[in-house]
């Protein structure tokens, strides 16, 4: 494949206890980035929020890559990982430090970080590490209510911050797969946060957006206001809960019920008469079964699924605020009639989400070319033993701003 002068190829790997999947995104800059390519495997060796088998895990990422390989004709050597919902823990901190005892101070860059190293220690517990910390708002004298108080005259600053976090140990011997694999640790972070990424436009995010990514097991809720993430909301349900369903009920192994739901499967409520059959291939031949036993069947899980995001959505304060809606994302977005469904609970217009930055696919793989394309937000840094070289002088420089902010 031909390369091009000043492009820096990204790498994701989104880790889904069900399917992981490889990505490899090439960019010139900011506005220009081009998809090279996706593959898929089957999940191995990861089992609830925890690996159960190092090697399975190690083998299943790299076969993962080695396809976007063989695919794209680039080498891998480091990875951004994204973690799911079954494998994170949503919690909001808030901390708040003195300015000065008498009089004002011009609030600096590093009285922000204050605030915000301080709430992390706050909001997670020893064995925890936090992938992301989204501020939601500061406040100045419990008074002024600001997104960004740098420069603003104060006595004492607070804000409020909204953690991703996840188990040190189940980062650690996740990050030990990939090495035991070949490839280096990028960053980790919040697959749907990556998702969102791709699939939103700023002025989704500015106008008020819920945020909808159904995985296999678990769905994540992200409201956005004002360009923040205000709200971050698991549900416990995924497309496996249809799987799951229609092979109960209609007596199927898991392939085969996995292959009806993406075929045949409706979210809409339908007649339970409806006589008509459609041909499964069996071992033994075909077996007829009627559309109404597949309506029955998955009816109840998506009811339930409606019903939480119903609850998760105007039970938020934002709920009055969402101007843009709901975008939905993730293969489970896609099962015919559940939009509609979402969009009568909620009163709100829903969307699948729509490719940005000229990317496609986003609506089953927006999380992981959303990990792709993230190189620079502010996550955790897991290659072992990393030097950042920093420039001395521009150190030296903000140094001298903040000194001067702190007494005049």
């Amino acid at each position: 494949m031909r390369k091009f002068k000043g492009e820096k190829l990204f790498y994701g790997l989104d880790l889904g206890v069900q399917t992981l999947k490889a990505s490899l995104v090439r960019t010139q800059d900011a506005n220009n980035l081009e998809l090279l390519g996706v593959h898929e495997v089957k999940t191995v060796g990861l089992k609830g929020s925890a690996v159960s088998d190092l090697n399975e895990l190690s083998d299943c990422i790299q076969r993962a890559v080695q396809g976007l390989v063989a695919k794209t004709g680039h080498k891998v050597k480091s990875l951004n990982i994204g973690m799911g919902g079954d494998l994170v823990t949503i919690r909001e901190s808030s901390s708040v430090i003195p300015l000065v005892d008498h009089g004002n101070k011009v609030i600096s860059a590093q009285d922000i970080k204050k605030v915000k190293e301080q709430a992390r220690l706050l909001g997670v517990h020893l064995e925890e590490e936090i992938l992301h910390d989204f501020p939601k708002y500061f406040k100045v004298d419990d008074v002024n209510t600001a997104i960004n108080p740098s420069g603003l005259y104060g006595r004492k600053l607070s804000g409020s911050f909204l953690l991703v976090i996840t188990n040190m140990t189940r980062l650690r011997n996740i990050a030990k797969a990939v090495n035991q694999a070949g490839f280096e640790l990028g960053h980790a972070y919040f697959s749907s946060y990556a998702a969102s990424q791709v699939a939103l436009d700023q002025k989704a995010r500015m106008d008020g957006v819920a945020f909808i990514d159904v995985g296999s097991t678990s769905t994540a809720v992200l409201i956005f206001k004002d360009g923040l993430l205000q709200h971050i909301e698991l549900i416990p349900w995924g497309g496996v809960n249809v799987t799951q369903s229609i092979a109960g009920q209609l007596s199927l192994v898991l392939d085969l019920a996995e292959d009806i739901k993406k075929s045949h499967a409706i979210a809409q409520k339908t007649s339970t008469d409806n006589e008509e059959e459609i041909l499964v291939k069996r071992e033994n031949g075909y077996m007829p079964i009627k559309r109404a036993g597949i309506s029955q069947a998955i009816g109840p899980e998506v009811d339930k699924f409606v019903e939480h995001v119903q609850k998760v959505i105007k039970g938020s304060s934002f709920y009055q605020s969402l101007n843009a809606g709901i975008v939905m994302v993730g293969g489970g977005s896609l099962l015919p009639g559940l939009i509609e469904r979402i969009e009568e609970a909620t009163n709100l217009k829903v969307t699948t989400g729509v490719p940005t930055n000229g990317l496609n696919n986003s609506v089953v793989y927006a999380g992981v070319i959303g990990l792709a394309q993230m190189s620079s937000i502010n996550s955790i840094n897991l290659t072992m033993n990393a030097q950042v070289s920093k420039n001395w002088t521009a150190r030296l420089s903000n140094s001298f701003k903040e000194l001067y902010q702190e007494y005049f």
